[in-house]
């Protein structure tokens, strides 16, 4: 009885883990401007995919493993997805060892890094974005606290 408990609770971690950690999973990347952004605070490295084909073409192409979230302690690094600027989903790995990545993502990647504007306020945001929509730029929305306003967060591929 114990044996078979045992079993089923860890067929469910494992099965619950790649579906709920799943970032490109039941996306539609024909509609907006989407973006995935893998940074590894321990490594400092910021790699990039810009390209919507890569991603709709990699449904199960990146996921973290089982035994790699961070639950109780410090994760060295965070998988975000964006749409149209906006932040869609984010997944946490405790290291680079328990993520996934197809080889088509890991061939994908470009290397980037990111930046921060505070906008002073609502007019000054709208101009600030509206300058930074070009080529290799990536202005994103973050909301901070305590202050609790949206700031830009911007990544740019590396040259």
């Amino acid at each position: 009885m114990k044996l078979t408990i045992k079993i089923a609770t860890f067929f469910i971690l494992l099965s619950s883990c790649s579906n709920s950690d799943n970032i490109l999973k039941n996306r539609n990347f024909n509609k907006g401007y989407w973006l995935l952004v893998n940074v590894n605070y321990t490594n400092k490295t910021l790699e990039l995919i810009d390209d919507e084909s890569i991603l709709e073409s990699n449904e199960n192409g990146i996921f973290v493993l089982p035994g790699g979230d961070c639950q109780w302690t410090t994760c060295d690094g965070f998988v975000k997805l964006y749409k149209d600027g906006k932040l869609i989903k984010q997944i946490e790995y405790l290291s680079r060892e328990y993520l996934y990545e197809s080889k088509s993502i890991k061939n994908s990647y470009e290397k980037g890094i990111e930046t921060y504007i505070k906008p002073v306020n609502s007019d000054d945001f709208s101009k600030k974005w509206d300058s930074l929509l070009n080529s290799n730029n990536y202005p994103t929305i973050k909301h901070i606290q305590p202050e609790d306003k949206d700031i830009i967060l911007t990544y740019k591929k590396k040259k």
